[in-house]
């Protein structure tokens, strides 16, 4: 392994806040243990360690912030495309929750020749491996594709875990900036119930939506739920 995985586990000692462990705790559920690493340290560090294009062995997989560390080192450090996509694969059975699985596919920028590849984690049996998938999608793709990634995504993902549902929520919820009238109707035609008020409420409190927009998704959702405004 070498010195750079003893830097991992020194820099992890020497930023971990029992306080913010204790937090993280609470809204975390995951196998790692956790330090309470603020996320600004393990970016900056990530940078740095980029620089030297750490080997994926050089990885200590103890904390949960080393998962994170690894994933945004990865984005970070300058390697083709099919390279990086190698040292993905390898992470990506180690990424366990939501955090992790969201603040790492948010950086894994340069990536749209390798599309084919998350698409095809949209059909895993793993909930994270799909979640990074539509986190992915939704950050890098759906702009200039709406109805194609929406559909794509809907047509392809079967699994019901909550933690699936909540990024397809979001991720429709983000369709309605970009294509408002075709997500309106594609909305209100979806099977999956959970999905659909997921994402009606997320729209609601979504203040990136303008307020007129809003309002006409709060008398839709009332409708469908049967809320008397």
């Amino acid at each position: 392994m070498g010195n750079v995985t003893e830097e991992i586990r020194e820099f992890i000692e020497t930023h971990r806040s029992d306080e913010k462990a204790r937090y993280d705790e609470g809204t975390i559920p995951t196998c790692y243990e956790i330090a309470g690493v603020k996320i600004e340290d393990i970016d900056k560090f990530a940078k740095k360690l980029a620089v030297r294009k750490p080997k994926f062995e050089d990885y200590p997989f103890d904390y949960h912030e080393e998962v994170l560390l690894a994933g945004i080192t990865i984005a970070y450090t300058k390697l083709s495309p099919e390279k990086k996509l190698e040292q993905l694969e390898k992470l990506l059975p180690y990424i366990d929750n939501w955090s992790n699985c969201d603040i790492i596919a948010g950086r894994i920028k340069g990536m749209n020749d390798q599309k084919e590849f998350f698409i095809n984690l949209l059909s895993s049996k793993r909930p994270f491996y799909i979640r990074f998938a539509i986190q992915w999608l939704t950050k890098f793709a759906l702009r200039d594709d709406v109805r194609g990634i929406v559909n794509l995504i809907n047509d392809n993902v079967k699994n019901t875990n909550t933690y699936v549902e909540a990024a397809l929520a979001a991720c429709y919820a983000e369709a309605l900036l970009f294509d408002y009238d075709y997500m309106v109707d594609f909305i209100q035609k979806l099977e999956r119930y959970v999905v659909r008020n997921r994402t009606l409420q997320r729209a609601c409190d979504s203040a990136r939506l303008v307020e007129e927009k809003r309002k006409e998704i709060r008398k839709l959702r009332s409708k469908i739920l049967g809320i008397n405004l």
